[in-house]
């Protein structure tokens, strides 16, 4: 039980950490390239990260099935997890007004790229 309440911890903090990181603006200015963008993004992890997922996937994997076959567990991951949602509806209603700021910005900017995407198309 405690290994459950330890991976979800860890995996809202993983969460929490992210989410944070996406809110926080670039203060890097957009480096122009020659070459055109592409529209994917590959992603190739090192062999120390891949076997760290796939140990990840399993010990995941391994955790439901006990969840699934204890009642006891499963009743306390069913406690943690309502706690999860009820504390992320509260992390949301607090942050709110800065949520709908972001996407604001996004919406502005998505915009902006998109109008002066027209303008490039239109020039030549």
């Amino acid at each position: 039980m405690k290994r459950l309440a330890l991976l979800l911890v860890l995996v809202l903090g993983l969460a929490a950490a992210s989410a944070a990181r996406s809110q926080q603006p670039a203060n890097e200015p957009a480096a122009k390239s020659k070459a055109p963008r592409a529209d994917t993004v590959e992603f190739k992890p090192s062999p120390e990260l891949q076997k760290s997922l796939e140990d990840l996937a399993a010990a995941v994997q391994a955790l439901a099935k006990r969840i699934a076959s204890d009642p006891q567990i499963k009743a306390a991951a069913m406690q943690v997890a309502s706690g999860a949602v009820t504390t992320a509806q509260q992390v949301i209603s607090e942050q709110s007004v800065h949520i709908q700021d972001a996407l604001k910005t996004a919406a502005e900017r998505i915009s902006a790229a998109q109008s002066a995407q027209r303008d490039k198309v239109k020039k030549p």
